[in-house]
């Protein structure tokens, strides 16, 4: 792998962050909530699936040749978890969410759900890295590729698919199991390792990659379709997971990876704590909107959450420079 091809993956990773920060804002429901679902909730998800990718591309071959790229890595993701749910818990102490939960419950945000909306991600992540490195480690490729799929679909049927089955009694039942454990069939099990894993794939068989815009655009309207088909038919019980997800995912980071730009590395960091933080400004911004009418405007809201994330970010990174700077000039 060449370091260059992380370039165009790091604005990816950039761009991803800011469809997040869409999802949780409904930018386009000026447009009509329609509109905005087919955007936001159908073709915005591929952010998550882009993130998960670029980890197994990068971190997957690694890891598997020395395993202690992977403890690093786990204990990197621990330590971002840990302050995520630091900065939140006074959100959470105002909401009054340690009166509603029980022990056993608020152990299960911990550990699967996230103890906010969005901090799901981290034990997601967790788990499905180390789930997706012992199958490649004890099976072969092809048969890792069945199992993660296997998953996938089962994932599938409680998230936006749930309508075609919560009828059946059967499988009902076997989803509220499930749904006792996590909220959400978008998690570490079900969800994330075969976008781990087709990451993964990517970066071992990169020579093999298919590269192709019209395969692009067609499971891009296959996504939309799909989605639209599902959410007209008022059939999802969550909207994160799709069939066609998988062949856009695939053909949309093959895509990118082929396609190198300028030096943006540092937008790396700059992307996860926008990911990290940017509910606290949706917070704001809610509030603020009640005293400035224009920001009742979802595309204007959702632009201001942005200026105020990045802006927060950035007033943080000047404050750091500014200590680096006074450290340099007390040494001299």
């Amino acid at each position: 792998m060449k370091m260059d091809k992380r370039i165009n993956i790091d604005v990816l990773r950039f761009l991803c962050t800011l469809f997040v920060v869409a999802i949780h804002v409904y930018p386009f429901t000026f447009l009509g909530e329609d509109i905005d679902y087919m955007i936001t909730r159908v073709f915005f998800r591929i952010a998550v699936p882009i993130f998960l990718m670029i980890t197994g591309y990068y971190l997957l071959p690694k890891s598997l040749e020395h395993k202690k790229k992977l403890i690093l890595y786990t204990k990197k993701i621990l330590s971002l978890y840990f302050i995520s749910i630091l900065i939140y818990l006074p959100f959470l102490f105002y909401n009054g969410y340690f009166k509603q939960k029980s022990i056993l419950s608020f152990l299960q945000d911990i550990f699967i759900n996230g103890t906010f909306y969005h901090l799901w991600y981290f034990p997601a992540l967790l788990l499905g890295i180390w789930i997706t490195y012992f199958l490649l480690k004890k099976y072969k490729q092809n048969q890792v590729g069945v199992v993660v799929f296997l998953f996938y679909l089962i994932g599938i049927f409680g998230d936006s698919y749930y309508g075609i089955i919560k009828d059946i009694a059967l499988l009902r039942d076997f989803y509220d199991v499930l749904f006792t454990f996590s909220t959400y069939t978008r998690n570490g099990l079900f969800y994330v390792p075969i976008f781990l894993f087709i990451g993964y794939l990517i970066a071992k068989k990169e020579e093999q990659t298919i590269q192709s815009m019209p395969l692009l655009f067609l499971s891009g309207i296959a996504l939309l379709c799909e989605g639209g088909i599902l959410y007209f038919n008022e059939i999802p019980k969550h909207n994160s997971m799709y069939f066609s997800l998988l062949p856009f995912s695939y053909f949309f980071f093959s895509f990118v990876i082929a396609n190198r730009g300028g030096n943006h590395t540092n937008l790396r960091a700059f992307a996860s704590w926008i990911y990290i933080l940017h509910p606290i400004f949706i917070i704001l911004a809610h509030f603020m909107a009640k005293r400035i009418p224009i920001l009742n405007h979802s595309f204007v809201h959702y632009g201001f959450v942005l200026l105020l994330t990045i802006g927060f970010l950035f007033f943080l990174n000047w404050i750091r420079e500014g200590i680096k700077f006074g450290k340099k000039e007390n040494d001299q």
